[in-house]
């Protein structure tokens, strides 16, 4: 009687033993508001990912490198689930993307003093345009490029486009308008007046979680977790906590 107690306590205690978090480690950049190793809570993106995450069980690790080592890294490491956030022009051949996540007003920077004046992409015939190595630009734009018409001038991040525009070397440089925002008033006040966002966005660009082949059925867990947080209402909330109150 005694052996057969303690096998049922035995049964009963272990299925009261929690099952083992399940953690994820996902590749990033520094990309401020969004995305930050400096900003509180890491930035407005990877706190909402980790509380969509959290509604479902699963931890999240972010690990910060540039953003071209993020992408290698994110297709190559079955023990990284994959690259977060990305455009849907960022997911290249071994990456899968999530569902839309959130979304990215995109636009240009300019020079405080002569501001671009366009009306369709077309308009800029002639202008000399900063762009970012690797990242994934709308296809009007690409194609503007391609033909010639847009001088594109490629560097490997967006501060060095930021200085190139503040100096007048650049007519203007495609930003995301938060990420610019926060440069100008968190990262450069020095060389906030002379540098403005032009009034006009290309397009509100969506974002997502790419995931590699070897983790690609996550995806359906981070679904669960959507149907449960406001992803949006999260990296709206943080801009005015943290961003819109400071200018």
């Amino acid at each position: 009687m005694k052996a057969i107690t303690l096998f049922v306590f035995s049964v009963f205690f272990v299925g009261m033993v929690p099952a083992k978090a399940e953690h994820w480690v996902i590749n990033t950049l520094e990309w401020p508001p969004f995305t930050c190793s400096r900003c509180p809570e890491n930035g407005a993106a990877i706190k909402a990912l980790k509380q969509t995450l959290k509604s479902v069980g699963v931890t999240a690790e972010f690990v910060f490198y540039s953003w071209t080592q993020a992408m290698k890294k994110s297709r190559e490491n079955k023990n990284v689930v994959g690259l977060f956030p990305a455009w849907p022009g960022d997911i290249k051949p071994g990456l899968v993307p999530s569902e839309a996540l959130f979304h990215s007003p995109i636009g240009f920077i300019e020079p405080i003093n002569k501001p671009l004046k366009w009306q369709k992409l077309s308009d800029l015939k002639g202008k000399k345009i900063g762009m970012t190595q690797d990242y994934g630009y709308n296809e009007e734009l690409l194609s503007l490029v391609k033909k010639g018409d847009i001088i594109a001038s490629v560097v490997l991040n967006d501060e060095t486009n930021f200085l190139k525009v503040a100096l007048e070397k650049l007519d203007g440089a495609v930003m995301d308008v938060n990420n610019a925002r926060y440069v100008i008033y968190m990262t450069q006040r020095g060389l906030a007046g002379r540098v403005s966002v032009n009034s006009r966005i290309i397009q509100n660009e969506s974002l997502h979680l790419a995931f590699n082949e070897f983790n690609k059925e996550k995806a359906e867990t981070l679904s669960r977790g959507l149907k449960k947080v406001n992803f949006q209402r999260i990296v709206d909330d943080y801009m005015v906590k943290y961003l819109r109150r400071s200018h």
